[in-house]
């Protein structure tokens, strides 16, 4: 998990080294994958999205305070990622675990995208017909370097490659809501 990210949710990192959180709650990384893809294909309900952080588990939380804060952080976190999309860098190298020598981890980050468009895949019926190749890179690097010689790793060029994707399902999502609400007009 990268540091920087983790500094970002205390309590959600509090809560998931406490042993109360649900066995296959996702991690950092796993969790900004999944609402970037979440922010691509456009609004879901917060109950419906945290479920799946939560992998259909309900979560115990040892206080009401601590849910809220919890929930809080998702929440921000969500925001923070739906306002990085218009950056030239959606994933940052600090969103990312870190493995040395210009190495980061990408895996988790992928199971996390891929299990967004799980949960919400009427949307990304678009970027299968529109952007079939970004989408492609944007699993397909993270997942074919889940190897034995690169274990799950690229390098700054393989996420430079990544983000551009990255960039181009977002621009296909974004016009493909605008025709939708110009159609409904």
């Amino acid at each position: 998990m990268s540091d920087q990210l983790l500094a970002q949710l205390p309590w959600f990192r509090s809560y998931i080294e406490s042993g109360r959180a649900p066995a296959w709650t996702m991690g950092p990384s796993d969790l900004h994958g999944f609402l970037t893809a979440l922010a691509m294909a456009g609004p879901v309900p917060d109950g419906h999205w945290t479920s799946w952080v939560w992998s259909g588990e309900v979560p115990e939380f040892a206080s009401g305070d601590e849910e809220q804060n919890v929930l809080d952080e998702l929440l921000a976190l969500e925001d923070q990622v739906r306002r990085g999309l218009g950056s030239f860098r959606p994933l940052s190298v600090t969103t990312l675990p870190h493995a040395g020598g210009g190495w980061y981890f990408v895996a988790d980050w992928a199971e996390g995208f891929l299990q967004a468009i799980e949960a919400n895949p009427q949307p990304w019926q678009v970027a299968l017909d529109e952007a079939e190749t970004s989408l492609s890179v944007v699993l397909g690097t993270c997942y074919n370097n889940h190897d034995d010689d690169n274990q799950g790793y690229v390098g700054l060029e393989a996420l430079d490659e990544i983000n551009y994707h990255i960039r181009q399902l977002h621009k296909v999502m974004r016009n493909a809501a605008g025709q939708a609400i110009a159609r409904a007009a």
